[in-house]
């Protein structure tokens, strides 16, 4: 009999995008709360969306909400409230697309990245503002935007992250440059999630092992910060099989891109990719 009762309770469920990627497919709008009515009719135009599509409005307190912050960390959201976009959640294996306007300091690959931290594994978003800004608030729209489509919220630890990935990012396209910094950043978090170290000194070696690739030199800070990053992604365990698919789409375009810059990467030795061989192969026999 208590099977049966069981069997019969409606329970509400929710499918967050960070634990498997599924969720439903869908379009909204957001826009940054300081935007005039005429700014938003030229954003409008811009995204050229449906005119009966849902639009939300995100203010300094969404943006708290969004990433857990308290009060007193809104001096990190400067300039107004003006980023905005075009979110569409698609269906799986579409991988995660970004491209913008006027926004001169956050980028297209950054913003792609931490909506895969997020949990966002297959979207195409589209972000603008009516003149050109920083973009360091473009993410807590986005988020919000998807969310609203999902019917359910993010785990706050995964948007933190995400959060905390733009600005360890920004400080690094500061010493080698926005491609090669967003590349290296998706490198190290594809491998960090796919082997998940023990330590931050495994997730150092990581680290160093793909500044080698690419042939550049990250500051000690620099790579404190990304250390610190990463033992925070490490800590949200990830499954990695869930991810694959999105981060090796975002690693073929980076490919792709770093050869459109003109740079080679420098291949990994023979016994690396031995090594790499065989632990992959006992890796499928044991799953």
């Amino acid at each position: 009999m208590t099977i049966g009762i069981l069997t019969c309770i409606s329970i509400p469920t929710t499918a967050f995008a960070d634990i498997h990627g599924e969720y439903p497919s869908g379009e909204i709008l957001s826009f940054g709360s300081d935007l005039s009515d005429s700014q938003e009719a030229q954003l409008r135009k811009y995204f050229k969306a449906p005119d009966n599509i849902e639009a939300i409005y995100v203010d300094s307190k969404m943006a708290l909400k969004q990433f857990g912050l308290d009060e007193k960390e809104l001096a990190n959201f400067t300039g107004g409230w003006y980023s905005s976009a075009y979110v569409k959640l698609l269906q799986k294996e579409n991988g995660v697309t970004v491209n913008s306007s006027n926004l001169t300091l956050v980028t297209n690959d950054m913003l792609a990245n931490a909506l895969i931290t997020s949990g966002i594994l297959n979207a195409e978003v589209t972000a603008s503002a009516p003149f050109e800004v920083t973009g360091e608030s473009a993410l807590a729209g986005i988020l919000a935007g998807a969310e609203n489509i999902m019917g359910g919220e993010l785990s706050t630890s995964n948007k933190k992250a995400a959060q905390e990935e733009i600005d360890v990012s920004l400080d690094l396209a500061e010493e080698i440059g926005d491609t090669e910094a967003s590349a290296i950043i998706n490198e190290v978090k594809t491998a960090v999630i796919k082997d998940k170290p023990s330590n931050e000194e495994e997730i150092k070696e990581i680290i160093e092992k793909v500044e080698k690739k690419y042939d550049v030199d990250i500051s000690a800070t620099i790579q404190n910060n990304m250390v610190t990053l990463m033992s925070n992604i490490n800590d949200l365990d990830l499954d990695y099989s869930k991810l694959k698919d999105t981060l090796d789409k975002s690693a073929s375009k980076f490919k792709d891109e770093m050869e459109a810059l003109g740079k080679e990467l420098k291949d990994s030795g023979f016994f690396d990719k031995l090594f790499s061989w065989i632990s992959e192969f006992f890796s499928s026999l044991f799953n």
